[in-house]
C-alpha cells in the first residue's frame, strides 16, 4: 500500500458525528446499525483503537483538519474569553486548502454549525454547504438546483424551523438534502478530468436530538415509536444533556434504541453516497476515510465525575475506516492511532498507512479543556490523557492524576494501581508536552467572545452547547 506522496487520488473524507464505536457491528455491536459501513470495512482497514484529539466537534475537527493538537492550534473553547478561540489562527494552511494547492476539486456539506464559516474550517474549499442550507462558498459547479437556492436564501428561517422543540424539520431533511447535493457535486466532478476530487462531509444523525424514520426501527426490529414518544424523549434527553437531569435506565436503553436507529438511517444514506462515489471514480485508487469527531455519553457515566466523563473511551475511542489507494481486503490494526494524523493522511493521498513505523507512538494524546460549553461556570480546567492498548492515564494542570486499565470497546475503564506503569506514563506525557508546538496559536488568535447568529444560537442550545 506504499504509495508515492506525489499521487493524487480521489478522496472521501466522511465524519459521522458522535458516533460511538460500540454501537457499531463491524466493532462487536450486535445490531446491524451500519450495513453498507460493515461492506467498506471488508475491503478497508479498522483501526481498533483510534483515539479523538479531544472529545466534542470543534477542537477534533480542528486537529483532523491541521494535524495539529487542540492546544496547538488553540481551537479549545468557542465561549469563553479566556479559554481559547473560535478560529484556526493566521498562516494555518486547513486540510481542503492544501489539496487545492496540490490541484485538487474541494467540496465541504457539513451538518454541523461548528464546521464552516462560524469557525472558518471551510477555508479552501470551493464548494461549501453549510448545515441550514447555506451556500457557504459557491464555486461555479451546477449542483444546486432553484429550489435549494431558494433555502439559501431562507437559511435562518431553515435553520430556526430545525430547532427544539418546535420539531418543523427533523434533522433527517437535512442529512438527505447534504448528501444529495454531495452526490451531484460527484457528478459534476466529470468536468474536471485532470483535478481529482475531495469531498468532505459531516452528518450527525448520531448526535441528539434523534428522530430516525420509522422504517429505520423496523429494519433493526425495534418498537416503532408513536406520534408523541420523539418529542418527549428528546425534550428529556436534552434535560441531562444540559445537566438538569438523569437519565434512568430504562430511558436510557429506550435513548439507545434511537440512537441503533438512527445510525442505521444514516448508514442508508452513506450507502447511497458511497455507491456514487464508486461509480464516478477509479475506487480501486481512491481513499476513503470514515470515522466520528468524538463520540456520546448516555448515561453511562456520573457527569460531574472525576476524572471528567469526557475522557472516557466511550467519548475519545472512536471508529476509524481507512480505505487506502490499491487496498482491496479488509484488515484490522490494534495500534494506538490519533486522528489529527488523518491531516497528513489525507494531503498526501494516503502514501503510507497510520500505522507506519515513523511518528507513530505507543500512547495517543488527548487534550480537554473542562467545561467546553457555555454555562455560568467559568473556570476551565485543562486535561490531558495518554492512551494504549491496555491502559490510560489521565492528568490535570493542578497535577491531579489517573490510571485507569482499558477493558474492551463499550465496557468501562476500571481504576489500577500499577505505580510503575503511572510513573512510566507520567514521563511520557511529560515529554510529549515539551515536544508540542506553540505555533501561530498563541499569537494572533481573537480570545473575544463569541457573539452567534440567532439561528446558529438555537441550533447550539438544541445540540446541548448553550
Amino acid at each position: 500500500m506504499s504509495e508515492s506522496s506525489s499521487r493524487r487520488p480521489p478522496v472521501l473524507f466522511l465524519v459521522l458525528d458522535s458516533m460511538r464505536t460500540d454501537r457499531l457491528a463491524l466493532y462487536g455491536h450486535d445490531r446491524s446499525t451500519t450495513p453498507n459501513l460493515d461492506r467498506l470495512a471488508e475491503r478497508a482497514t479498522v483501526y481498533e483503537n483510534a483515539v479523538a484529539p479531544a472529545s466534542w466537534t470543534l477542537p477534533s475537527h480542528s486537529s483532523m483538519f491541521t494535524g495539529l493538537t487542540p492546544s496547538e492550534h488553540g481551537v479549545t473553547n468557542g465561549f469563553l474569553d479566556t479559554t481559547g478561540a473560535l478560529r484556526l489562527p493566521d498562516g494555518t494552511t486547513p486540510l481542503a486548502a492544501a489539496l487545492r494547492d496540490r490541484g485538487y476539486r474541494t467540496a465541504g456539506f457539513s451538518n454541523n454549525p461548528w464546521v464552516g464559516q462560524l469557525s472558518g474550517l471551510d477555508t479552501g474549499f470551493d464548494e461549501f454547504l453549510e448545515w441550514n442550507l447555506e451556500i457557504g462558498r459557491d464555486g461555479g459547479t451546477d449542483i444546486h438546483t432553484r429550489r435549494d437556492r431558494l433555502y439559501s436564501r431562507g437559511h435562518s428561517l431553515l435553520g430556526h424551523a430545525a430547532r427544539q422543540p418546535l420539531f418543523l424539520l427533523k434533522r433527517r431533511f437535512f442529512t438527505s438534502n447534504l448528501v444529495d447535493r454531495a452526490i451531484r457535486w460527484l457528478g459534476a466532478t466529470d468536468e474536471y478530468p485532470d483535478a481529482p476530487s475531495f469531498t468532505f462531509l459531516n452528518l450527525m444523525e448520531a448526535h441528539s436530538p434523534y428522530f430516525p424514520p420509522k422504517s429505520a426501527f423496523r429494519e433493526l426490529d425495534l418498537p416503532v415509536p408513536g406520534p408523541v414518544e420523539p418529542r418527549l424523549l428528546n425534550t428529556r434527553l436534552l434535560a441531562y444533556v444540559m445537566e438538569k437531569t438523569a437519565l434512568t435506565e430504562e430511558r436510557r436503553e429506550r435513548v439507545l434504541e434511537y440512537y441503533d436507529a438512527s445510525l442505521r438511517y444514516q448508514d442508508r444514506k452513506v450507502g447511497d453516497l458511497l455507491a456514487a462515489f464508486e461509480a464516478r471514480v477509479d475506487f480501486d485508487d481512491a481513499l476513503i476515510v470514515v470515522c466520528s469527531d468524538h463520540g456520546k455519553t448516555l448515561g453511562e457515566y456520573d457527569r460531574d465525575g472525576t476524572p471528567p466523563h469526557y475522557l472516557r473511551d466511550i467519548n475519545v475511542n472512536v471508529p476509524l475506516i481507512v480505505k487506502y489507494p490499491g487496498q482491496s481486503e479488509g484488515r484490522r490494526v490494534d495500534d494506538p492511532v490519533e486522528l489529527r494524523r488523518l491531516y497528513d493522511l489525507v494531503r498526501t493521498g494516503g502514501a503510507r498507512p497510520l500505522e507506519a513505523d515513523a511518528g507513530i507512538d505507543e500512547y495517543a494524546l488527548v487534550e480537554e479543556f473542562v467545561p467546553h460549553t457555555g454555562r455560568e461556570d467559568t473556570e476551565v480546567v485543562r486535561w490531558r490523557a495518554l492512551v494504549g492498548q491496555d491502559y490510560k492515564y489521565i492528568r490535570n494542570e493542578d497535577g491531579d492524576s489517573f490510571l485507569v486499565e482499558r477493558t474492551g470497546v463499550g465496557q468501562r475503564e476500571r481504576p489500577c494501581d500499577a505505580s510503575e506503569v503511572k510513573q512510566e506514563l507520567a514521563t511520557d506525557l511529560d515529554a510529549r508536552v515539551a515536544d508540542l508546538s506553540t505555533g501561530p496559536a498563541t499569537e494572533d488568535q481573537s480570545q473575544t467572545e463569541q457573539e452567534f447568529g440567532s439561528d446558529v444560537e438555537a441550533q447550539l442550545e438544541d445540540l446541548g452547547y448553550l
